[in-house]
């Protein structure tokens, strides 16, 4: 297992996957942080760029058996995982919260708040007869779920019930970015504007995450993430530590795809996102997918991205 930290030269774009025409929504939406196919796509890009393979050889599968075996041939599925990202500041981790705990609704623009850790057989979790683990929505409506927000990963196995939260803002801020359409053939198209977000990490701020392999990179190097080639440097970072309890209820770092697995394990979890992507080789979109979002809790450990909590 390798773990890399990533700090941006700039802004980052990675949009949602809505298609930008005319006559449709003008504002894309924004992932972030970016999903783990993304991040996937940007070590690969690095992995031949640092090794000296076109970009046409790759594409041809004309590559050292070894760099194929490891990242695999441009046709077919990525052979390798990515763990999170997550954020860091200072040397501390940072990782989405449960959407299976709970603070008064009260509270909610509190950063250090009371926080309900529901655990199975007990408040919002119950087993059926057959042990399986089923979600059970609060109906006075004066607890909300922590899914969306940030914890410190040394809070996420702590005992205390008094925890520290983080919004969205408190890692980065969103630029929107107005500008004119354009045609195909590289002219301005008429009476059509688009907007993008851009986002900016706030100082000290970097991106985590791990690859369950270990990848033929330099300790330290250039990345290209998202769209526009927007790059930064990243740097190989020692792993972090994990603790794991026996509840039974594993926590997603990020984004896991929908699949009849991961749907029939599922206990708690938010909005499900729906994401494409660009095939380069075939130059056409990738098919969309839905996906849980990070922080979703299962009761299986199925994926490299769960850590029992």
């Amino acid at each position: 297992m390798e773990w890399y930290a990533f700090c941006p030269s700039g802004t980052l774009l990675c949009k949602g996957a809505e298609p930008m025409e005319m006559g449709e929504d003008h504002h894309a939406s924004h992932i972030f942080p970016p999903t783990p196919q993304t991040i996937v796509g940007a070590l690969r890009t690095a992995t031949l760029v640092q090794n000296g393979i076109s970009f046409v050889d790759y594409y041809k599968s004309n590559a050292p058996t070894h760099i194929l075996s490891t990242i695999g041939e441009a046709v077919n599925p990525d052979p390798f995982q990515v763990i999170g990202p997550l954020f860091r500041i200072d040397e501390q981790i940072y990782v989405p919260a449960p959407f299976s705990w709970f603070i008064d609704k009260a509270e909610r623009r509190m950063n250090r708040v009371r926080v309900f850790k529901t655990q199975p057989t007990k408040s919002y979790l119950i087993k059926d007869e057959t042990g399986k683990l089923f979600w059970v929505k609060e109906g006075t409506g004066e607890m909300i779920s922590l899914g969306g927000r940030w914890i410190n990963l040394k809070d996420l196995f702590s005992t205390d019930d008094k925890l520290e939260i983080f919004g969205p803002d408190h890692f980065y801020a969103i630029e929107p970015r107005t500008g004119i359409a354009l045609n195909r053939n590289r002219s301005v198209r008429e009476g059509h504007l688009y907007t993008f977000i851009h986002v900016r990490l706030k100082p000290k701020v970097s991106l985590v995450f791990g690859a369950d392999v270990d990848l033929p990179l330099s300790d330290k190097g250039f990345l290209k993430v998202g769209s526009e080639q927007r790059f930064g440097r990243y740097e190989k970072i020692k792993e972090p530590s994990f603790p794991e309890k026996q509840t039974g209820c594993f926590l997603s770092l990020s984004l896991v795809k929908g699949a009849k697995v991961t749907n029939e394990c599922i206990i708690a979890t938010g909005k499900v996102q729906y994401i494409g992507g660009w095939d380069l080789k075939k130059g056409f979109h990738k098919p969309m997918q839905g996906f849980f979002p990070a922080g979703s809790v299962f009761s299986e450990n199925i994926h490299s991205n769960f850590v029992q909590i």
